[in-house]
Parts: structure tokens; sequence; C-alpha cells
């Protein structure tokens, strides 16, 4: 007797293995065993079959419902194909019915015929950097290893990429990501296996980032797909998100003639992904190409209304273009969609700052974080903000702490060093300052202040060798020095 699964989705069914294949089948797989403290029993492991019920891809997924609703890889799973699911107890049970697809976010709900599994909860808030996480490894058997969070990269507001540490873990499709609460926040995409470190594409899950729970036509337009379903549409797919996900691997290798062969490729399949506009867009703003640029993070936050990264780089577009004003407004609205975007904050700070509008240039820095590669720049402009306020112990800390955010960042030496001097403090100052000359020769002002701070401190000899030095770079400023020391006897 042959047992025979529906699976909905497709416009026909498909017959299982025999009985004695199911058997066999179970008898070569390995149950999971809980670890203490982890939610290990909400793992499963997910198998899939082809037309004679022989396995043909292997993963993991976890329990969303008790009543049996399992959250998978996509591409684990395909229209027409058989499936069963081995719950953490080495119970197995055969997916009766594939309800939703997105291979763009590389997931399916499926169910199983069962009344008790244990469910994860969806984490209700976003993972954060520095934050511990629970991983579902492949070992023997099965387990959950505790990584560490390093980076949090929002691609769109559906798709957060999760950076980890160690990176090399030994995980299939469907590997769950649960936080220290035991809350489902992550998923392994099956793209990842053709990665290396650093990133493997753990995306970040919440309600947000899951399926409706009714499938629409709507939802093809994203990549969702359910009673819809049909080979074709799934095998084009198929072809686009591979394109998109090439695409954003070569995003993160900085590759950006890739990054646009690959999302232009994807665009070619379907021209309803924002995402692969917006990285398009970004890629050709590497390669200066601003006017396509342009159209492509337009028509990333026209698909996307809240698009938050989009409006940023549409900002960073038109800086390149001159267009201020495009450019602040641009800013405005990434900030309205996502009031925790830092570096929207940061420019739209340094924008007023430039303008000369000091009060409302602080609020903006202060409202951005040290989460942007700008950060130390960003305490850089709160110290001279504090210094025209007569705060030089708040600028002082500023400065300092742009030091310690990169210290290689030697404009925030040189202010410091100014200040120094102001304070009355020169041997301080010229400590500081001489690591700026050595490693930026050519600066005339920081010769020419080092030269004062040497002179307050008596150092005449090292004063007028700046001087000295000072006449080749420039001539102008070097007598103003040889006029200051010459009173300075």
């Amino acid at each position: 007797m042959r047992p025979e699964v529906k699976v909905t989705g497709g416009r026909r069914q498909w017959r299982g293995a025999t009985t004695m294949a199911y058997l066999l089948l179970f008898l070569l797989l390995l149950p999971l065993t809980p670890v203490i403290g982890a939610p290990t029993d909400t793992v499963v492991r997910v198998i899939g079959l082809d037309d004679e019920g022989n396995p043909q891809s292997q993963g993991m997924g976890v329990v969303l419902k008790k009543e049996g609703r399992i959250l998978t890889s996509a591409a684990l799973l395909a229209p027409y194909r058989g499936a069963i699911i081995m719950t953490a107890d080495g119970t197995k049970y055969p997916i009766r019915q594939v309800s939703q697809w997105n291979f763009f976010q590389d997931l399916v709900v499926a169910q199983v015929e069962a009344e008790a599994l244990s469910p994860a909860p969806l984490g209700a808030k976003n993972v954060s950097p520095g934050e511990i996480v629970w991983v579902a490894v492949r070992k023997n058997p099965p387990a959950l290893k505790e990584v560490r969070v390093t980076k949090v990269l929002p691609f769109s507001p559906r798709l957060i990429i999760l950076k980890l540490d160690p990176g090399d873990l030994e995980t299939d499709p469907g590997a769950p990501v649960f936080n220290g609460r035991g809350e489902l926040v992550g998923m392994r995409h099956a793209f990842a296996q053709k990665q290396k470190k650093p990133f493997q594409f753990f995306l970040a899950r919440s309600r947000s980032h899951l399926p409706t729970e009714k499938p629409t036509r709507e939802g093809e337009k994203s990549g969702f797909t359910g009673e819809l379903v049909d080979e074709q549409l799934i095998n084009a797919y198929q072809k686009t998100s591979g394109a998109f996900w090439e695409g954003v691997a070569a995003t993160l290798r900085q590759d950006w003639p890739g990054a646009r062969e690959n999302f232009s490729t994807a665009l070619g399949l379907s021209e309803s992904l924002p995402e692969a506009y917006f990285g398009r867009g970004v890629a050709r703003y590497h390669l200066g190409e601003y006017e396509g640029a342009t159209q492509d993070l337009e028509r990333a936050t026209q698909g996307l209304s809240n698009y938050a990264l989009s409006f940023l780089w549409l900002g960073k577009v038109w800086e390149r273009q001159n267009r201020g004003e495009a450019a602040f407004a641009a800013y405005q609205k990434a900030v309205a969609a996502d009031p925790n975007l830092s570096e929207a904050w940061f420019r739209m700070g340094v924008a007023s700052y430039r303008q000369g509008d000091l009060t409302r240039a602080q609020e903006y820095l202060e409202k951005s974080g040290d989460d942007i590669p700008q950060a130390a720049q960003r305490w850089l402009h709160l110290g001279k903000i504090a210094q025209t306020q007569r705060q030089p112990e708040k600028a002082m800390a500023a400065f300092q702490k742009a030091r310690e955010l990169d210290g290689n960042f030697f404009p925030a030496y040189f202010e410091e060093g100014k200040l120094l001097i102001d304070l009355g403090r020169p041997q301080e100052a010229a400590q500081l300052l001489v690591k700026v000359v050595e490693n930026n020769p050519q600066w005339p002002q920081a010769r020419y202040h080092l030269a004062l701070a040497h002179a307050m401190s008596a150092n005449t000899a090292g004063a007028w060798e700046q001087y000295f030095l000072l006449q080749k770079i420039d001539l102008t400023m070097a007598m103003q020095l040889a006029a200051f020391l010459e009173r300075m006897r």
C-alpha cells in the first residue's frame, strides 16, 4: 500500500514512497537531543523527498504552532514533492500541506498533522549587535550553539541580515536562531551554502518578516505564493532569488560591478523587487552612475514606502550632485521611516552645521549614534559645537571620544591639541600634535600649532624646527609663525 500526501499549491497531487521506504528512511535519521537551557525541542529536521520517496534535500525548521505549523527553508521543498519532519523526540510526520512559499526570503509555512508540538515564540524585539543568540547546528546529534551577533544589516524593511561570530557554523538551510529568552529571531537562508565567512545570510524573523496568513494574488508580486503556485512560477522565483542574493553577496564584498550585474539580472526576471532596485542603486552610486542610481533608488522607495535606507542613499546621491535641499529632504524621509537610522541623523547634523545652524546640528548629531562609520566625525562636530558654546570640558570629552572610536582620526587629535593650547596646557597639546604631524607631515596648520605648543612649553628649538619645515609647505603661515616666535624671545 502506498501512502498518499497532498500538497496544496500545485495543480496535481504526488504519491509518496512505500511504507518500507519510509521505514528505511526513518532508521537513517537520528533524533534531536535537547540542550539544557535552550529551546531545542522546537527545532525539527526537514527532509525533502522525490516522487519515489527518496531523500533529496535535508535541513531544519522550527515549530510555529503546537497544531503542527512549521517554518522552514523554501529551498528544501518544491511543488509536487513530498517531505517529512522529525521532531526533537524522534517522532516523524509527513508534511500534508505547504500553504505559503517565499523563495525571496527562503521560507515556507508547512502543516503536519500534530496536536501538541513545542512551538517557538517569535521575538518581539529586534536583535541587537553584541547580543548572544542560539543557532541550530549540524552535529551528531544536532544541537544549539551559542554565538554572538556582531552586525545587524537592514537591507530593507523585510530583509535583515545577521552577521554572527563565529561565522563558520555548520548549519543547514532553515536552521533557526533563538535569543536568550528562547524566542525565534532568525533563520539561515539557503543561499548561505554558497558563501564563506563573514556573512552566512541569517535573516532576522519577526511577525513582520513572515508570510501573511492568507496568500493573495498581491502576494505574488513579492514572491509569496500559496495555492496559486505552479512549477513555472516556482522556477522563475528560484532564478530571480538566486540572482538577487548573488547581488547581495557582491554588495557585502563591495564588488560593485558584480552587484550591479546580478541585481540587473534579477530585475530582468522580475521588475517588482524594490530591494533589487535599491541594491543596484547603491552599486551605481559607488560606480559614479548618479543618474541611474537616482532612478533605481526612487523605484525602490515607490515599491516600499517605508524604505528608510533607500531614502538615505537617495540623499547621498543628491549630495554628490550638489542638491543639498533635496538631500536634506530625503534624509528627513529616512528618519521618518526609521527614527533609529543613525547615519541619516548624522548627515542632517553635518548639513545644519555647515549652514551655521548649530542648534539643529547639535540636536541631529545627538540623535545619531556610534553605530555608523562616521561615529568619530560625529563627536568631532559635537566637540566643535561645544567650543562655540564655551564649554571646553564638554568639547574635550567629545574630542577624546572621537579618538577612542578611531585611533587614526587625526582631526580629533588636532582639535584637542588646539583646545589644550587655549587652556594653557601646551605640553599635553604637543604630545597630541606630534602624532598629527607624524601622520600628516604636509598639514601646515598642525605644524603651526605644534610650534606654538613647543614655544609655550619653553621648547624653543622644537618651535623653530617647525618653522623651517613649515617654510617648505606654507610660506605665509611660516612668516606668521616667525613673527610670533620673535615676540616670544
